[in-house]
């Protein structure tokens, strides 16, 4: 769901970074001089680094755009996109404000996801945690008492000792399993055909679904808006918007859209052809935005009205998750209930 900023600043330093130039260019200060100005007083350490390496290929006479692109500068594509388009269309200080209040709701937004989403992580976390103590600590000093009595163990008990016993005697080969998955993971994940899987599925996935395409078309919608208001073509906007979609599976349908553009068909028409990425609300108003010569303002209101959107799902997100919270949480507990339970039953039925 998230942006495809594909940096390793946090978003704080680039708010920062985006306010502040701002103001300085719009006080009359020259981009060397700001981006240096900016660099010795930036906060933190990677935010100066970057600053510093940006400032020393400023220094050779090159654009913004172009001392970003040639150092290895930890901005996204949002913001290198962004800096590019003003700079060509002469509305950088604008351009910047847009980034430094849109990275502002970014961060908000995650922030709200993220506090809605502690409950569910601690009691989850509290579940895995008090089931793997009974699980390893509990279950197996009770076991040589049922054998005693020469219950036989049901086979979800047999199922959850087992692992346990495997847990206390090979935890090295567990722990270090699960970091390879994990790198594994990320290994695939940079791949272009399993992230393209992956954000395929995603999209498709109910209510998670809805939240991941409601946010691509506000950012798509904005900086779209943006662009256009910066004095770019519709094929301009298209090809930086592209870059600043981190969802392959957009991605793909925006190539679709810029190169059918390229041939003399509409956006609106080649957006029909998505239904699943971009629903009918969307289409009827971009094709009044096309047709009425006010595709700008057409992007402007879609933008407003999907971040409204994405404002109200996150709101819902407890309503949604508590359901599967429960769950989860009581099929855990019933499965070392039986566990533990069935056992016993067996040995108070042989003992009658």
């Amino acid at each position: 769901m998230a942006i495809s900023f594909k940096s390793t600043l946090p978003l704080e330093d680039q708010v920062e970074f985006a306010k502040n130039l701002s103001v300085l260019l719009r006080g009359g200060v020259s981009i060397d001089e700001a981006i240096l100005s900016l660099a010795n007083q930036a906060r933190s350490k990677g935010l100066k680094t970057t600053l510093t390496e940006i400032s020393n290929h400023l220094a050779k006479g090159v654009s913004l755009f172009t001392a970003m692109a040639n150092s290895h500068s930890r901005f996204g594509t949002v913001v290198t996109s962004l800096v590019r388009a003003g700079e060509l269309s002469g509305s950088l200080p604008e351009n910047l404000d847009f980034l430094a209040d849109w990275l502002s709701r970014d961060s908000n937004l995650r922030k709200e996801i993220s506090s809605v989403t502690l409950y569910p992580k601690l009691v989850i976390g509290a579940t895995v945690f008090l089931g793997g103590g009974l699980a390893v600590f509990i279950l197996p000093k009770l076991v040589p008492m049922f054998m005693s009595l020469h219950v036989k163990l049901p086979w979800i008990t047999q199922f959850i000792l087992d692992a346990s016993m495997y847990l206390q005697s090979s935890w090295i080969t567990v722990f270090g399993g699960l970091v390879f998955v994990f790198i594994l993971f990320e290994v695939l994940m940079r791949m272009s055909s399993v992230k393209m899987m992956v954000d395929r599925t995603t999209i498709h996935v109910a209510f998670v679904g809805d939240m991941i395409k409601d946010y691509q078309l506000a950012l798509f919608s904005q900086l779209m808006a943006t662009l256009l208001k910066s004095g770019l073509t519709v094929d301009e906007s298209l090809e930086i918007a592209f870059v600043g979609t981190g969802n392959l599976y957009y991605r793909k349908a925006l190539t679709d859209i810029r190169a059918r553009l390229l041939n003399g068909v509409s956006v609106t028409e080649t957006v029909k052809l998505y239904p699943a990425l971009y629903p009918p609300n969307f289409v009827n108003l971009l094709s009044v935005g096309e047709n009425s010569g006010s595709l700008q303002e057409s992007f402007l209101n879609l933008a407003n009205y999907y971040t409204e959107e994405i404002n109200i799902k996150t709101k819902r997100l407890p309503v949604v998750i508590e359901p599967v919270l429960l769950v989860v949480i009581g099929v855990a507990v019933a499965t070392l209930a039986l566990a533990i339970i069935m056992p016993i039953y067996k040995l108070t039925g042989s003992l009658s």
